[in-house]
C-alpha cells in the first residue's frame, strides 16, 4: 500500500472534530479551573491566614497531586477527552505526563523503569522552562 492510499483510508475513517467547539471548551474549562484555583488561594489566604505567595504554592501542589491521583486511577484521560486542552496545558498536564510514564514503566523496576522514563517528556519541559527563565531574567536585568 502506498502512502497516498493509506492517507485516504485514514482520512475517510477519522472522526472529524469541530475545532471551534474544542477551542471554546478548552477556554471555558481552563478559565474555570483558573478561577477555582484562584478562589482556593484566596480561601487559604483569608480563612487560614496563609500568605498569598505560599497559598499559590499550595494550589500548585494541589493541582499536581490531584492530577497524578486521577491519572493513577485512570480518570484523567476521560476528563481530558471532554475538557480538551483546558486541563492538559496547565500544571496538570505536566503531572499527568510524569505519572503516566511512571505507571507505564513500573514493571521494569524503580531505577530502570520509573526513574529513567519518568522524565523523558517532562525533562524537555523542565529544560526549556529553565532556559526560557534564564533568558527572561537576562532581559529583565538589562531593562
Amino acid at each position: 500500500m502506498k502512502l497516498e492510499e493509506y492517507k485516504k483510508i485514514v482520512k475517510s475513517i477519522s472522526k472529524k472534530e469541530d475545532k471551534l467547539k474544542n477551542v471554546l471548551i478548552s477556554f471555558l474549562i481552563g478559565g474555570l479551573l483558573g478561577l477555582l484555583m484562584e478562589l482556593l488561594a484566596v480561601f487559604l489566604n483569608k480563612k487560614l491566614n496563609i500568605p498569598l505567595d505560599t497559598a499559590y504554592m499550595w494550589v500548585t501542589v494541589f493541582l499536581v497531586v490531584s492530577s497524578s491521583i486521577l491519572t493513577g486511577l485512570g480518570f484523567f484521560d476521560k476528563v481530558v477527552s471532554f475538557a480538551k486542552c483546558g486541563l492538559i496545558v496547565p500544571t496538570t498536564g505536566f503531572a499527568h505526563a510524569m505519572t503516566s510514564a511512571a505507571i507505564d514503566h513500573e514493571s521494569e523496576g524503580l531505577i530502570k523503569g520509573v526513574g529513567s522514563n519518568m522524565f523523558k517528556l517532562a525533562g524537555s519541559i523542565i529544560i526549556y522552562g529553565v532556559v526560557g527563565a534564564f533568558f527572561f531574567a537576562l532581559l529583565k536585568g538589562v531593562m
